[in-house]
């Protein structure tokens, strides 16, 4: 046989080991990142202009404002849907605290800040 051929035969091999095995053991799925457990600032803005701010707790996969709202983990942090059509992004600063944008029916209308109670 040539080289190229076992070549070719070595590659095809591989690949159906590999396809063989992701089908036998799973796909590693997305990584989540929970929203850590803890006393935060919950501070809600419009342009720059502060509409809400009060003491949030995250507290296990809820965020307890005026009520509890389950987190959906996301590879960066989470998101809370707080009503039908109002999303809430909370993206991890590196801080300690999370960031990220606020939607309502898709539409971005300020951002939500958690700051960590040190």
């Amino acid at each position: 046989m040539k080289k190229r051929t076992i070549r070719a035969i070595t590659r095809t091999a591989a690949i159906s080991v590999a396809v063989g095995a992701a089908a036998l053991f799973g796909v590693a799925g997305q990584a989540s990142a929970d929203v850590q457990p803890g006393t935060y600032t919950s501070t809600t803005l419009t342009g720059n202009v502060v509409l809400l701010q009060r003491t949030a707790h995250v507290s296990g996969h809820d965020l307890v404002l005026i009520g509890h709202y389950p987190i959906h983990p996301t590879a960066r942090g989470g998101f809370v849907d707080l009503f039908p059509g109002h999303r809430v992004i909370l993206n991890s600063d590196g801080h300690g605290g999370y960031k990220g944008p606020a939607y309502l029916g898709g539409t971005v209308i300020g951002s939500v800040t958690l700051t960590p109670h040190r």
